[in-house]
């Protein structure tokens, strides 16, 4: 059962008290803040932020031990194809683009490879119902940053959760932030459909929000937290 849905049987059954906001699973709470300060009007029309900037977590969510695991093993760089920002090394897999003079970093949630020109750095940041459609999808950022100095790019990605153990993961672009030094610029992408071979995850931007981090105020929500039937409020 996905959350949305597990949500939505608890406000039918009148445990909740509004269901404005769809729950959110944060797996790296750093990486999901980044992206709810890059990005905060496009999570609040998706509804998986409120106005003061708290999101709704389930109480409980089994999920995988090592998400960096599954991702550098399983998840392709085709959403890169045709990008002409940056270099793209070609593999069916992130695993797959290393080349002798690579090099490797694992943690929990995510891994970062270096390679001649650049640095990737991919991340599992959350699992929410991105499109309202009631499944659910893994988001998770990959960061381009250039090893000479330039723009760097952070991609954030849908991915549908794999249905076994040797599905290839694909990415379908929802946002890109490109930054060159404290000037970022986020292209929001309209990803209504999340396919799972990603066929076309390079479609025209649909929104963009121009951000230059430092130079404007940022409030943090206040914190509390509130038990609302297996779910619970959290702020950022």
């Amino acid at each position: 059962m996905s959350i949305a849905r597990f949500c939505a049987l608890l406000c039918l059954g009148g445990l909740l008290f509004g269901c404005s906001t769809r729950p959110v699973v944060v797996v790296e709470k750093d990486q999901f803040i980044r992206m709810a300060k890059a990005m905060p009007k496009e999570l609040q029309a998706r509804d998986l932020l409120d106005d003061k900037g708290s999101y709704v977590a389930p109480m409980s969510f089994a999920g995988y031990k090592s998400y960096g695991e599954e991702l550098f093993k399983r998840l392709s760089p085709s959403f890169m194809v045709g990008e002409t920002t940056h270099d793209v090394y070609l593999g069916n897999t992130f695993a797959a683009t290393i080349l002798p003079d690579s090099r490797v970093k694992h943690w929990d949630n995510g891994f970062r490879i270096s390679h001649a020109t650049q640095t990737v750095t991919v991340n599992m940041v959350a699992i929410a119902d991105w499109n309202n459609d009631g499944q659910d999808e893994w988001i998770v950022s990959c960061m381009v940053e250039p090893r000479m100095g330039g723009r760097s790019r952070t991609y954030y990605l849908l991915v549908p959760p794999p249905q076994n153990s040797t599905e290839i993961l694909k990415g379908t672009i929802a946002a890109i932030n490109e930054c060159f030094g404290l000037s970022c610029t986020v292209f929001v992408r309209d990803s209504k459909i999340i396919e799972r071979t990603a066929s076309n995850p390079l479609l025209p931007p649909t929104e963009v929000h121009d951000v230059v981090p430092g130079l404007q105020p940022v409030t943090e929500p206040p914190n509390k937290a509130s038990s609302k039937g297996g779910l619970e409020e959290r702020s950022l």
